[in-house]
């Protein structure tokens, strides 16, 4: 009687050649313009997107902090696509009504003017801050967004092409958030799965938690698709996930572009508006004859989100 002989799997491989570890390599990523392309088709196309105009978010959120406290909290926002500027932020709560026209920024807090300097380049910061990441993959084309390439992933079995996304430095409002993130498009059908931004090392000893984005409940508007529900989920300096999470629910609302002066424009007067002060040369200071030391940091802390 013949018996056949199991062949070890290193061997069949062997037996096939090349042909077949070439089979078993991931296809070759697209470059970044078609990868850009087909995301924003997947959506409903860019150009369908800059057509919306006026586009109004109202923003309703559920935190769990780090300490398992349930906080909640309300925002509504005004952007002219695609963004992020001109553009409109409204926190009932904290009594904030802030704009930038898209040269600067201002602010009313509590029925007056916002009178510090940096108001004038924080507002689009924190519309950038908020929207980033419910707009992907829009926002991918904003001003100060380089997707810098293009490599083979894996989320949760789902094959992924996943994007390496480099903000400028001041892009967001606060450096707890990494300008360094990635965006991971489904291989097959280009739609934007998820996105991660790693912890951040502040200094001394110091580390504010990363961030995973998910979302579900898609909602098209004006024929582009956008995300109805977003989920984050903190990630500590290993990348693992943590209690810590938000859940965003969005409502999108088109706005008549009639509206436009009356949301966007400064109503401070020109003369009471804050300038960014021009920048003036440090002095130079004499070396102190004090000896100092360097102290150890303490046990390290971990900003909630902003």
């Amino acid at each position: 009687m013949n018996v056949t002989t199991p062949i070890p799997a290193l061997l069949l491989a062997a037996a096939l050649g090349p042909a077949a570890a070439v089979a078993q390599q991931s296809p070759a990523p697209p470059d970044v313009a078609s990868a850009l392309r087909q995301a924003y088709a997947a959506a409903g196309g860019l150009t369908a997107f800059k057509e919306l105009g006026i586009i109004r978010v109202d923003m309703t959120r559920e935190e769990v902090t780090q300490e398992g406290k349930i906080e909640k909290s309300e925002l509504v926002m005004f952007v002219k696509s695609p963004g992020p500027a001109p553009g409109r932020l409204e926190n009932p709560g904290l009594k904030v009504v802030a704009g930038d026209d898209g040269s600067r920024g201002w602010a009313v807090v509590g029925g007056q003017m916002d009178a510090r300097p940096s108001t004038v380049v924080m507002v689009r910061r924190m519309i950038r801050s908020d929207l980033f990441a419910p707009l992907l993959p829009f926002s991918l084309a904003w001003e100060g967004v380089v997707v810098t390439g293009v490599t083979a992933a894996d989320v949760a079995g789902t094959p992924t092409w996943r994007l390496a996304v480099e903000m400028e430095r001041s892009f967001f409002h606060t450096p707890q958030i990494s300008t360094t993130w990635t965006v991971d498009l489904d291989r097959r059908t280009f739609k934007v799965l998820r996105a991660t931004s790693p912890f951040t090392d502040l200094g001394k000893g110091i580390t504010a938690d990363g961030m995973l984005f998910t979302w579900s409940e898609p909602v098209r508007l004006g024929g582009v698709t956008l995300n109805g529900l977003q989920k984050v989920v903190g990630l500590d300096v290993t990348g693992r996930e943590k209690s810590h999470s938000r859940v965003d629910r969005h409502r999108f609302t088109p706005v008549g572009t009639d509206r436009e002066a009356t949301l966007f424009t400064n109503p401070v007067p020109p003369d009471q508006r804050p300038t960014v002060p021009a920048f003036q040369p440090p002095k130079r200071r004499r070396p102190s004859l004090r000896r100092t030391y360097n102290r150890p940091a303490g046990p390290a802390a971990r900003p909630e989100w902003p």
